[in-house]
């Protein structure tokens, strides 16, 4: 009970955060897309960790549909925190604190008990939409649909 008071307080702290913080002149620019890539931020070490995040998230929502125990914890995801990101793309000051929170949301998802798993998947899915609200936010629309409806 205490860890879902804490993730809820500090996704609504973000939240706001973002809110208060978002105008145009904050806003992160993209990476110019590389056609030749799938990918349209290139091949940069953040980026290929995102995508492993997003598989762990797929994952995850199939394994709770089906019943099963969540995946234990990626070690390589504490790579967010130095993983080289695209050039041209910078990260705001408030970037560390986003991914401390993917990673505390993330373990609490792969320890959660059948009674809490869709509640913790869920606020490891907003973490990920926080961030993405302030730092490139292109998959923001393919993060909402990992959303999990009770």
């Amino acid at each position: 009970m205490k860890s879902k008071i804490i993730i809820t307080a500090l996704i609504l702290f973000v939240g706001v955060l973002i809110f208060q913080t978002i105008s145009p002149e904050n806003t992160i620019p993209t990476a110019v897309a590389d056609t030749t890539d799938v990918n349209p931020n290139g091949s940069s070490e953040m980026s290929k960790l995102m995508r492993d995040m997003q598989k762990y998230t797929t994952d995850a929502k199939s394994d709770i549909k089906a019943g099963k125990s969540p995946a234990s914890y990626p070690a390589e995801f504490d790579k967010v925190h130095t993983a080289k990101i695209s050039d041209g793309v910078s990260m705001s000051e408030f970037y560390k604190q986003f991914a401390d929170l993917y990673v505390m949301a993330v373990k609490n998802y792969a320890s959660s008990t059948p009674a809490t798993r869709v509640e913790t998947y869920n606020n490891m899915v907003a973490s990920c939409l926080a961030c993405h609200s302030q730092h490139c936010p292109g998959p923001v629309p393919a993060i909402r649909k990992m959303t999990i409806k009770e």
